[in-house]
């Protein structure tokens, strides 16, 4: 028989697959941690459900699923498979308005094909409305082998994981890294502020594009008690924006079992953990409801 509590926490980028197995019986526990590598791009392959390699990606899931007898599997969804905006209230609260600002977002794409998402922010005069396309939504499902108990994830909702696991509910910025995209969220006593991210194709642009978002988005700039970075190439990533950031906030790159509040077996691993945190967020935490 499967152990109920046992959770597969899953994370995709450029050609590589981070995942976290929680440890039945324990809270703040993971059992495994690990990373394997592709010869191809994901997001290339989900996207497209690429005949060649798709299936590639499904038989590795489904023997995690079955090594470490999962009956729950969490995956984060990259943001650029998404769509976010910040919406006033009075959209939401009126049918028709919904549908206009959904039709303008998708940019011609009917929106019957699609699924929209509401999550309550801190300012409850607005909702951060999250869209997505069905033929990415059954992409993942085909991934998680169609157990009961999967689900996605937004890039965001992991600041929301780390608020329900490490109790810590001040201010602080997540700045999470994946292949040419940068997510951005905002989290304030214990709610979801805000969320964004840049597209970029040269990291060494980032400075530029986030002067440009912050001028639309005061709130990237505001006062945070931390920034916590993960995901591929923290330490540029750092380097590029530390002097657009706070002078007095605590930048923290989440790459130890112990800033990540977590035990485990091993404590040494072949790959930066940093890549593999939203996975292990979601193996072993809810996200915190806002």
């Amino acid at each position: 028989m499967p152990v109920p509590d046992a959770r597969l926490g899953v994370i995709t980028d450029a050609n590589k697959l981070f995942y976290a197995v929680s440890l039945p019986g324990e809270t703040g526990a993971v059992k495994r941690i690990g990373s394997i590598d592709f010869s191809f791009d994901l997001t290339d392959s989900i996207a497209s459900r690429d005949p060649d390699t798709f299936p590639g990606i499904c038989d590795t899931l489904k023997k995690l699923i079955h090594e470490y007898e999962i009956v729950d599997v969490r995956m984060v969804i990259p943001p650029f498979f998404e769509c976010w905006s910040i919406i006033p209230k009075s959209v939401y609260d009126d049918e028709e308005e919904r549908s206009v600002h959904m039709n303008i977002l998708m940019q011609g794409t009917d929106i019957r094909e699609t699924q929209p998402l509401w999550h309550p922010l801190s300012n409850r005069d607005f909702k951060l409305l999250v869209i997505r396309r069905n033929e990415h939504i059954d992409s993942f499902v085909s991934l998680m082998n169609d157990l009961p108990e999967g689900k996605l994830y937004s890039d965001f909702e992991i600041g929301l994981c780390w608020m329900n696991h490490s109790q810590f509910h001040g201010s602080f910025l997540t700045v999470s890294s994946y292949n040419g995209i940068l997510s951005i969220s905002s989290f304030l006593l214990g709610k979801l502020r805000a969320a964004t991210y840049i597209k970029y194709d040269d990291i060494n642009d980032l400075p530029y594009f986030w002067l440009q978002y912050a001028s639309h988005l005061p709130w990237m700039q505001g006062i945070h008690d931390h920034i916590m970075v993960y995901g591929d190439h923290t330490g540029r990533i750092i380097e590029n924006l530390k002097d657009y950031w706070d002078e007095s906030t605590d930048i923290m790159i989440m790459n130890t079992l112990e800033k990540m509040k977590l035990a485990a077996d091993e404590d040494s691993f072949s790959f930066p953990l940093e890549r593999a945190f939203p996975a292990v967020m979601l193996s072993v935490s809810d996200p915190c409801v806002s």
